[in-house]
């Protein structure tokens, strides 16, 4: 646990010597809410949104259709 958060799932990029990292992402969940942290670390910015548990049982499917429009 983070504090009284369960991170649920963190995406970064963890070769940093031949990948220029652009964004990073959080899904945090506390007390049954589910938060959506986006870093912009070229602008130095941060993004929150709150996301339906609904939208966040989807993510693999988003996240495949993602996968499969890169090849």
């Amino acid at each position: 646990m983070v504090g009284s958060r369960d991170l649920v799932t963190q995406a970064q990029e963890k070769d940093v010597t031949s990948v220029n990292t652009l964004y990073t992402a959080e899904l945090a969940h506390d007390r049954g809410v589910y938060t959506l942290i986006v870093r912009d670390l070229v602008h130095n910015t941060r993004q929150t949104t709150s996301v339906p548990t609904r939208t966040v049982a989807k993510i693999p499917m988003y996240l495949s259709k993602l996968d499969l429009q890169e090849h």
